[in-house]
């Protein structure tokens, strides 16, 4: 990641996702600039919290929590637990693997912007 809009790119994605993530939830807590080294952490909409770092390599889940004990909040922790570690090219791709109802709200918006360029 370049460090000139490594910043800029962190500050958007902090608001960006708010639409499929719980609105808000996005804080970043470490920003490591000599490391080009960044970590947030994010509330899913299942109820589950991750920490990801933010590096050259990409976007990696660090850690998790899942807030509840309901059935979707233990069900998304296992998925964010088999993708532990794993690099993601970007956080869409990253939200997409990991959070069903992410993926419901993205195609949504995607539909929306997409039926607004055609009107």
């Amino acid at each position: 990641m370049r460090k000139g809009t490594l910043c800029d790119e962190l500050d958007e994605l902090t608001r960006l996702y708010d639409y499929g993530i719980v609105p808000g939830s996005a804080t970043i807590f470490v920003k490591d600039e000599l490391n080009d080294i960044v970590k947030l952490d994010l509330t899913l909409l299942e109820n589950v919290m991750i920490v990801v770092e933010v590096s050259e390599e990409g976007y990696k889940i660090k850690s998790y929590s899942p807030l509840s004990g309901d059935n979707i909040a233990v069900s998304t922790g296992k998925v964010v637990q088999k993708n532990l570690d794993m690099p993601f090219k970007s956080m869409d791709n990253l939200l997409m693997t990991i959070s069903p109802m992410f993926r419901e709200k993205y195609q949504k918006e995607l539909y929306s912007k997409l039926e607004s360029v055609h009107r």
